[in-house]
């Protein structure tokens, strides 16, 4: 069920039905494992999304469900984006999950927020940065663009990836560093 508003802003509610066979077990959370076997899930999403033309947007979603034999309540601000200045926008999203299974229950997080700045219509700056609780990883991503000719690009990256499980400042998992030029020739 989708109803939009005159000032484009959609509630929502979707059920799902689906089944999963799962040929081998898996770990989905420490301590917590699903065997083979098949699943079914049932869930319900019910969702408000502020439109597009507001300075401040984004989708607010509760669902809750059936997990692997056990149960799964979720709330969710996604596709969220406040415009600081015309050209300079963020873009906050947070995931809360509550899960209890006959394994084990567990609880995971996921905050996440990029931010984008575009210098002139085909040069920007883009970064993510983000945590997860499921793998106590924190992850960075700045990202420059240049099209300094129509076709022709310029891209700077930096990745890095953090585990979080030790006290103190982060330990490195992986670093990357990255330049990509490409040049459109015409015939």
């Amino acid at each position: 069920f989708v109803a939009e508003r005159q000032n484009s802003d959609i509630f929502a509610v979707d059920a799902t039905d689906s089944y999963e066979l799962l040929l081998n077990p898996f770990q989905v959370a420490t301590g917590v494992r699903i065997p083979r076997g098949g699943y079914n899930f049932r869930d319900v999403s019910v969702s408000y999304q502020l439109g597009q033309q507001r300075r401040f947007n984004g989708n607010l979603a509760f669902n809750k469900g059936t997990f692997y034999n056990g149960e799964i309540v979720g709330l969710t601000l996604g596709s969220a984006r406040y415009a600081i200045l015309k050209q300079w926008s963020v873009e906050p999203s947070i995931t809360f999950q509550d899960v209890n299974l006959p394994a084990g229950d567990f609880r995971t997080q996921l905050l996440r927020v990029r931010t984008d700045y575009a210098f002139t219509p085909r040069m920007f700056l883009s970064s993510l940065v983000q945590y997860a609780t499921a793998g106590n990883l924190f992850s960075t991503n700045v990202r420059f663009r240049w099209e300094y000719k129509l076709g022709s690009e310029l891209f700077v990256v930096y990745t890095d990836e953090r585990d979080t499980t030790k006290p103190g400042y982060p330990d490195l998992r992986n670093q990357a560093f990255v330049v990509k030029f490409n040049r459109l020739f015409r015939i």
